[in-house]
């Protein structure tokens, strides 16, 4: 369907549009909210809470960029001003609160370390993180990323190299005792 017709349905409320526009887009929306956020429940409620503001401010998109890069920074928005409005009751897991050696033998294990790399990730500095989770949680192209942050792709690169050493650096502690 032509771009321009699909906004103009969407704008008239159209149903099936609508439908589409959630439909194609979900999955992304919910993996930009999960990744700020760290908890299902929460990143389900702010997925729908996106396509809602975007229903709400649609006049306001530009078409610049794709409609799935715009749905992408809402979700952004969204989670980060989520996260400063309930930081007291999101407290994740520290690393130094875990003992690998006995985490080893219990079954969440996987659980623990995703939990530990959503917290490395989570204390990048905000352009590190919201790119790094663009490129690795979302696998966004570096055009895509441009599409949704406005930074060139030489920032881009820079951003991620920067993030992917600071990672490095938080989790090696963490990855001496795994291989010890």
């Amino acid at each position: 369907m032509d771009r321009n017709l699909f906004l103009n349905k969407l704008l008239q409320n159209d149903e099936q549009a609508i439908n589409t526009l959630v439909l194609e887009n979900k999955d992304a929306v919910f993996r930009t909210c999960l990744a700020y956020v760290q908890h299902v429940a929460d990143a389900e409620d702010l997925t729908q809470e996106v396509f809602i503001r975007a229903m709400e401010r649609l006049d306001q998109y530009k078409g610049d960029a794709k409609l799935s890069s715009w749905l992408i920074r809402i979700a952004i928005n969204l989670s980060k001003n989520f996260l400063r409005d309930n930081r007291k009751r999101l407290n994740s897991i520290e690393p130094e609160n875990i003992h690998l050696a006995d985490t080893r033998k219990n079954p969440q294990y996987s659980v623990i370390i995703k939990k530990m790399v959503r917290n490395a990730v989570y204390k990048l500095p905000e352009k590190q993180r919201t790119v790094f989770i663009l490129s690795n949680y979302l696998d966004l192209s570096y055009k895509e990323i441009t599409d949704v942050t406005g930074f060139s792709n030489s920032s881009i690169e820079s951003l991620l190299f920067r993030a992917r050493r600071k990672l490095r650096y938080l989790l090696h502690e963490f990855y001496e005792d795994l291989n010890s």
